[in-house]
């Protein structure tokens, strides 16, 4: 049986450091700062991942680091505060792979659960567009395009559903 782990909980406000107390939200009790007048949410953490196409070839990028290292996944990460989920994913892009993408468009979004962080929501983007050299960069220790039929197996369920969404529209 595989060991959960549950998300950090709130317990003092990031912002001045008061003990949080349990309120109700007008929905349900949540963690909340009486001193700043703000509830603390559970949100998924959002990331985004991106499918560039090579004529009938996909791009997949080899992992350098844990979750799922040495496994085959499309290239992406978690979005930063202050990004939009596009901006994300071209940093995300040109970190791992070298290239600079342009024209990106929303193939769909999917959450899964995750055991660190409670649920992860990745948009993933089709790219109409890239430049540059392709080269491994940070979390990256190879990249590849690979014909439909010998992709690698996937270790994250939101990138085999997103993928198959883009199969399903080419």
């Amino acid at each position: 049986m595989p060991h959960e782990t549950k998300p950090f909980p709130w317990n003092y406000c990031p912002v001045c450091g008061t003990a949080l107390s349990r309120e109700h939200d007008g929905e349900k009790e949540r963690s909340y700062c009486a001193p700043c007048g703000r509830y603390f949410y559970r949100n998924p953490l959002p990331a985004v991942c991106c499918l560039v196409a090579r004529d009938d070839e996909i791009l997949l990028v080899q992992r350098a680091v844990e979750p799922c290292l040495g496994g085959w996944s499309l290239p992406g990460g978690f979005v930063e505060v202050g990004e939009t989920t596009e901006e994300a994913a071209a940093r995300e892009m040109h970190e791992e792979t070298g290239l600079r993408v342009k024209g990106l468009r929303l193939i769909g979004v999917s959450t899964q659960k995750s055991r660190h962080y409670g649920a992860v929501m990745v948009l993933g983007y089709s790219v109409k567009k890239w430049s540059g050299d392709l080269r491994a960069g940070s979390d990256a220790m190879d990249l590849r395009f690979f014909p439909r039929d010998e992709r690698p197996v996937l270790p994250f369920p939101a990138h085999v559903e997103l993928l198959g969404l883009y199969d399903a529209r080419q």
